[in-house]
């Protein structure tokens, strides 16, 4: 085996880590999307899920410190509406380095991804949400396998340096 067709073979072969990472990425937006507005709709679940780990009941809760209680509703909302938002963003990121394969758009969608998923994992483990720690996990899982399959191309490619 020659050195030219080793090396052509290693480079096609990172090239398919880096699409099947991609590949990974883009699904785990929509898993993001799916996972805020799965936060919009079942606000309810999530905050007797939340109240039930702090040992209260959300209806007490809600119905005699309502302002509070809707403060709760509106976080949850906002949460919702922000993880469509990322989502939307890693599916882009992930698209555009399919097509490209530009190491900038892997750093910012690993930045981006890494960020979002370990926050809301955080919170998650804050509010003692077992269900939403076991959904956010999922999530910040399979980003990380993405993330890790075409490591290796980022890491040997040359860049010129300016």
């Amino acid at each position: 085996m020659s050195k030219n067709h080793w090396f052509l073979t290693n480079t096609n072969m990172n090239i398919k880590r880096v699409k099947q990472g991609a590949n990974i990425t883009y699904y785990n937006g929509i898993y993001m999307i799916f996972l805020g507005i799965y936060n919009i709709f079942f606000t309810g679940f999530n905050m007797k899920s939340n109240f039930d780990a702090i040992s209260q009941l959300w209806g007490f809760f809600a119905k005699y410190n309502s302002p509070i209680a809707k403060m709760f509703y509106l976080y949850s909302i906002v949460l919702g509406i922000l993880l469509i938002s990322e989502g939307v963003v890693i599916m882009y990121l992930s698209d555009f380095i399919f097509k490209r394969k530009e190491k900038m758009t892997w750093v910012i969608l690993f930045l981006s991804g890494i960020i979002s998923w370990a926050g809301l994992l955080t919170v998650s483990i804050l509010f003692k949400n077992y269900w939403l720690i076991g959904l956010t996990f999922l999530g910040w899982l399979t980003f990380i396998i993405g993330m890790l399959i075409p490591i290796k191309y980022y890491l040997e490619k040359n860049y010129r340096e300016y």
